[in-house]
């Protein structure tokens, strides 16, 4: 059902992302000790803000709770993204949602103390911002590789046989998959290692079997719905993939050298796709590269340090690690004039606004309309009826507004 209103909720102020993220970044090497409780607390947002994060982080576990247990999602994973950003961007101290970077129904399953902490990647879909990490490391070795699109997990040997396997869960725990794992053919349950090996990459499934499924959005959709089965089909099993992408504390400086060890030892071999940058055309090519590749389901680049003593200097955040950022593929973009605004009222309530444009054109789907996010994005974004705006199709599928082009 939709209805007309001019206003129905009151503007909320939102922080720049680009600002937040200068926070973080830190100018030269150091080590930098965790910040007092007290200190976060000051610096948290206002109460008016309190009331958006509360709803984004309600909104956040809600779905990914459907995610993870393998259910057709509600959001499209770009869309998703969203309001982790949002959510972000309004906190000016960490949500405990963010923590929770795996979903909540976890706890129900048995739970893996991981080895090292498993810490998410900041993301960004601008390369304003992929420019202005670049030119704070540039003094420094980099490395691009490729986003698997699929669930991060921990794998652990001992005297050459695997011990241990979970999800990324929390971040300090995660599911138990080592039954999982060694029913499929992902990995080597032994390998011809005889000390402890600790190892953190993307558990994922080849096109092929994504495509043959159909009932999935996604690669990482369809891994987190095998992951969460009780009885998962051996079909579905044996569609699991292992990509490796850190050594965790490997004798080697070398990232590229400790991930051409792990591929010597039978594992897949990410240093075949571990490109040194030299300057900012590389970002560019490596870029273009994997967003046309067929042969691995992505959903970006990484960019990252490659020596881990610098590594460990620059150190992490609460949620990510400073030495890296991923860099999300965009979909098909196009402009388009706002004809109409109308707000759609769910089941549940929620006030939604939905934004009338002229036909437009994006591979091969016809867009008349696209969600407005919320009211406050609408207001500070300054979209209103006569404007020009930007459409991007996210996945290939889901339209999605992304800014103002220009004013009526």
């Amino acid at each position: 059902m939709f209805i007309r209103t001019s206003s129905l909720l009151v503007p909320l102020f939102l922080s720049n992302t680009q600002s937040l993220l200068a926070v973080e970044a830190i100018p030269v090497l150091s080590i930098h000790s965790q910040t007092k409780s007290a200190d976060s607390h000051s610096r948290c947002p206002s109460v008016l803000n309190q009331h958006r994060i509360s709803y984004l982080e309600t909104q956040i576990v809600k779905h990914r709770q459907i995610y993870y247990a393998g259910n057709t999602p509600l959001l499209h994973d770009g869309e998703f993204d969203l309001l982790v950003d949002e959510l972000r961007v309004l906190s000016q101290c960490l949500s405990p949602v963010l923590t929770q970077i795996g979903s909540q129904t976890a706890q129900y399953n048995d739970r893996q103390l991981h080895r090292q902490q498993m810490l998410s990647l900041n993301s960004v879909r601008e390369r304003s911002l992929v420019d202005k990490f670049y030119q704070r490391h540039h003094d420094q070795q980099l490395l691009i590789q490729p986003k698997v699109d699929g669930m991060a997990v921990e794998l652990v040997y001992e005297k050459g046989m695997l011990v241990a396997a979970s999800s990324r869960g929390n971040g300090k725990h995660g599911r138990d998959l080592l039954a999982l794992m060694l029913r499929s053919h992902a990995v080597d349950s032994i390998i011809a290692y005889p000390h402890t090996l600790v190892i953190h990459g993307e558990l994922y499934v080849g096109q092929q079997d994504w495509l043959q499924r159909g009932k999935y959005v996604s690669s990482r959709h369809m891994t987190a719905g095998i992951t969460s089965q009780l009885s998962p089909t051996q079909t579905d099993v044996m569609s699991l993939r292992f990509m490796p992408w850190r050594w965790v504390d490997a004798p080697y400086n070398d990232e590229v050298m400790a991930l051409a060890q792990l591929a010597m030892l039978g594992f897949a071999d990410m240093s075949k796709m571990s490109h040194a940058i030299d300057n900012p055309k590389d970002i560019d090519y490596w870029f273009a590269h994997y967003q046309n590749t067929e042969t691995l389901l992505l959903d970006g680049i990484v960019i990252k340090l490659a020596k881990s003593a610098r590594q460990r200097q620059y150190g992490q955040t609460q949620h990510a690690p400073r030495w890296a950022l991923a860099l999300k593929f965009t979909g098909p973009k196009g402009f388009s004039n706002v004809t109409d605004i109308t707000y759609q009222i769910g089941k549940s309530g929620r006030i939604t606004p939905v934004v009338h444009v002229q036909l437009l054109a994006l591979s091969g789907h016809q867009v008349t309309r696209v969600s407005g996010r919320s009211q406050p994005w609408l207001l500070q974004s300054k979209i209103e009826v006569g404007s020009q705006v930007e459409i991007e199709l996210v996945g290939n599928a889901i339209p999605q507004l992304t800014r103002l082009v220009s004013s009526r």
